[in-house]
């Protein structure tokens, strides 16, 4: 027996593919660049301090934070939105069948 997933599934998993490769690639992009123009980004001040140390001791991880927060709130829209997308064909399906 072979069942293909629904439309409503497939939709769901590749939205929240592509937010996770986005917020992935977020993250490597950060980390990557941060680190690699660390000796140009010294000349930068922030709060008194390169911005590069500054980067590397608290605006990583406030940036890591962000992407977390990011992706908790749009996973949790893309889950709200195919919850509706699903009581709305059921509602449809009931509607045909009376």
């Amino acid at each position: 027996m072979n069942k293909e997933p629904s439309t409503s599934t497939n939709t769901y998993w590749r939205q929240t593919r592509h937010l996770t490769m986005g917020l992935l690639l977020t993250w490597l992009l950060l980390s990557f660049g941060i680190l690699f123009f660390a000796r140009e980004l010294n000349g930068l001040r922030f709060f008194g301090w390169s911005f590069s140390f500054y980067m590397a001791a608290q605006g990583l991880t406030l940036m890591y934070v962000l992407i977390l927060a990011i992706f908790s709130y749009q996973s949790h829209r893309i889950s709200a939105r195919q919850k509706t997308l699903a009581q709305l064909a059921a509602t449809h399906t009931q509607s045909e069948s009376v």
